[in-house]
């Protein structure tokens, strides 16, 4: 029979586990679909089995899946307990301004901008480092979309995008 330990430790990881199924799922559909459709959707299913497998590693609570989430997030030693509510309702207004920014200015402008700022303000990293990120992160994105998968990127409203 199961012991609070393990149960406690199945709640820990059912959630990336399952995360994992449904990206294998995705996967397997999105293979069936034709070659010019499945680009992005075999893109995001990888990308998302990629994560899911670090957050089930994560999850087991082995040296492996410590030494991951430290490296990840250095700050979660100083992290103690579940954050406030206005904590939270403050990283929902974030990505609600990112959505708007996405809307209004387009993904290209809009993710070097949520990336820098959440980086400098929110996570209080240096210059330096939130605009190293916020470069990185762009250029991911423009090599992954325009570049690799040949699609273009929304312009946003403002730019001639239209909703």
């Amino acid at each position: 029979m199961a012991t609070m330990r393990t149960m406690g430790r199945f709640a820990n990881w059912a959630p990336a586990l399952s995360a994992c199924v449904i990206a294998a799922a995705f996967l397997t559909a999105a293979y069936r679909y034709p070659a010019a459709a499945r680009a992005f959707p075999v893109a995001v299913g990888w990308v998302t089995l990629g994560l899911a497998l670090l957050d089930l590693t994560m999850a087991t609570g082995t040296t492996a899946g410590r030494g991951i989430m430290k490296w990840l997030n250095p700050s979660i030693a100083q992290t103690a307990g579940a954050y406030s509510f206005s904590t939270q309702i403050q990283g929902i207004l974030w990505l609600a301004v990112l959505a708007a920014m996405i809307v209004l200015i387009g993904i290209l402008y809009a993710v070097p901008l949520y990336v820098f700022a959440s980086l400098r303000w929110r996570g209080g990293r240096s210059w330096l480092k939130a605009l190293l990120a916020a470069g990185i992160a762009t250029a991911g994105v423009w090599l992954l979309f325009s570049v690799a998968l040949q699609l273009e990127l929304y312009r946003g409203y403002l730019f001639g995008g239209g909703l």
